[in-house]
């Protein structure tokens, strides 16, 4: 699945850090998290990154942090360029062993004043990376390393808050069993809905597997299957000529009322105009 016009990925697997560089349109992600901490900088168009109960903006020429298995989900405008990174938490931990123990945060939405000189040259360490793409020098997926490395020294350093806990069984057991939902949901979403079947297939009582999916996700679990679904249908519509109600309804929308209500909801328009391309 991929809505994305154009997309160019390197991954330097030998240092844990991914470097993804992507022109998209009007893409959406439903709530989700990784593992490996995820910075993003926007190089064209606008977005909006929902998470820990925050709308945060980004707009060409800012940059944004996702901490780890932080539940969040994206809403792009309809073309947009960028640069996502993605850096393995346990390959911080060789140089910062202590790592769990902080809490990253970076956003426009959310910094201090003091932190603004820090802020903006994050970004125009950023701005480096397109730069090494467009001319590839000998040695420059090792420069794109060494500007990461630059930028998760100042956010370690100015925008890392040490947290007195540690992480408990309990989060681990939360983690695995949210892993679990998101494998069942990727192999069932063309099914119908049916809350006794995903509680069964958990082994919990139907009355809290709802409780626990809202209170993690910050949605319904109905609501969750749906906006799966809409991206499935979106990259279809984008990517073939097929009748959009045969895409909807092999996607598990039968609906079309809810199917269209929801699709112009989450994308702004009708599925026709994007078939369109309007």
């Amino acid at each position: 699945m991929n809505h994305v016009i154009y997309k160019q990925i390197y991954d330097l697997d030998k240092t844990g850090i991914s470097i993804h560089y992507y022109t998209q349109r009007g893409e959406y992600t439903p709530p989700h998290w990784h593992s490996a901490l995820e910075l993003h900088y926007a190089l064209n168009g606008t977005g909006e990154i929902f998470f820990e109960n925050r709308k945060h903006a980004l707009v060409s020429g800012e940059f944004l942090l996702v901490d780890s298995n932080v539940i969040h989900h994206t809403q792009c405008a309809r073309v947009s360029m960028g640069i996502s990174i993605y850096v393995s938490r346990e390959f911080l931990k060789r140089y910062v062993p202590d790592l769990d123990a902080y809490h990253l945060e970076c956003s426009r939405e959310t910094l201090a004043r003091e932190k603004l000189d820090s802020y903006l040259k994050i970004c125009e360490m950023m701005k480096e990376l397109p730069r090494m793409y467009i001319r590839q020098p000998v040695g420059y997926e090792m420069r794109c390393e060494a500007i990461v490395m630059d930028v998760m020294f100042l956010l370690l350093n100015d925008f890392a808050v040490r947290e007195i806990k540690e992480e408990s069984s309990r989060d681990v057991r939360v983690m695995e069993r949210l892993n679990e939902i998101n494998a069942y949901v990727r192999e069932h979403y063309k099914e119908p809905i049916s809350l006794e079947a995903i509680s069964s297939h958990l082994g919990l009582s139907r009355e809290y597997f709802c409780r626990f999916f809202k209170q993690h996700m910050g949605i319904n679990y109905a609501r969750h299957v749906n906006l799966v679904r809409l991206v499935h249908i979106y990259d279809d519509i984008v990517n073939t000529q097929d009748n959009i109600m045969v895409i909807a309804e092999k996607h598990g929308f039968t609906n079309y009322k809810l199917f269209t209500k929801m699709f112009r909801e989450i994308y702004g328009c009708t599925p026709s105009s994007v078939r369109k391309g309007k």
